[in-house]
This record gives structure tokens, C-alpha cells and sequence, in this order.
């Protein structure tokens, strides 16, 4: 998948897994609160794009800073951020609230397993079938 219909199906893929990661958490943990659900796609879409974007850009210079030491735990610092940053963007609105630092990392846990997911479907096994 290359060029601009590659990057819309990955994001697209992402948008609706992701979606589905913040209302299941939501539905599940009571310090995860989603005030208005028919925001969830958009808290959706906000972190696919980061995640798609910042991402790409992100994990390199990360790897570069830390000469690798850190890569198998990368992904799920870069997603700690774009999760905090999501967090923040939808903060005036009050339609994603996550009480707790527990709650935080667990939820960052979350996302970075369906990250890797996506990951091996989009991106590793069209590379190796």
C-alpha cells in the first residue's frame, strides 16, 4: 500500500479500531469518561491521525535519542504521548477524561497493543506474504 490510498486505509483501519479501543475502555473503566458518545469517533480520529503521523515522525528521533536502548518500549512511550495529547485537545470540552496516572498507562497499554495489531495486518504481513 503506497501513496496517498495506502495512508487512508491505514488511517481509516485505525480510526475504527481505535474508536472501538476508547468505548471499550470507556464502557469497562469508570475513570475512563467519554461525556458525549458520538464523540468517540472524533477522539478517534484525532488520535489516528496522530498516531499515523507523529508516529512515523516521532519514533526515529526517539530511537536515534536513546541509540536504540529503548526501541522495544518506544511504541508504547510514543502512544503515552499522542494519548496525553489527545487528552489534552478534547480537555475544554470534557469529552475524553482519564482519572489517574493507573488509568493513563493502562489505557496507553491498551492502545499500544491494538497499535501493534494494526502494525502486523497493514503494515508487516502485505511486506511478507
Amino acid at each position: 500500500m503506497d501513496g496517498v490510498t495506502g495512508i487512508l486505509i491505514k488511517l481509516g483501519a485505525r480510526l475504527v479500531i481505535f474508536g472501538l479501543v476508547f468505548w471499550l475502555v470507556a464502557r469497562r473503566n469508570p475513570k475512563v469518561i467519554l461525556s458525549n458518545k458520538w464523540a468517540t469517533p472524533l477522539i478517534a480520529f484525532v488520535f489516528a491521525a496522530l498516531n499515523t503521523g507523529l508516529y512515523w515522525a516521532l519514533t526515529p528521533i526517539l530511537n536515534l535519542a536513546t541509540l536504540g536502548a529503548l526501541g522495544f518500549a518506544m511504541p508504547f512511550v510514543v502512544n503515552m504521548v499522542l494519548l496525553l495529547v489527545t487528552v489534552r485537545i478534547f480537555q475544554s470540552k470534557k469529552w475524553l477524561v482519564i482519572q489517574g496516572i493507573t488509568t493513563t498507562l493502562w489505557m496507553a497499554l491498551i492502545l499500544t497493543a491494538a497499535h501493534g495489531a494494526l502494525w502486523f495486518g497493514l503494515d508487516y504481513l502485505p511486506k511478507h506474504l
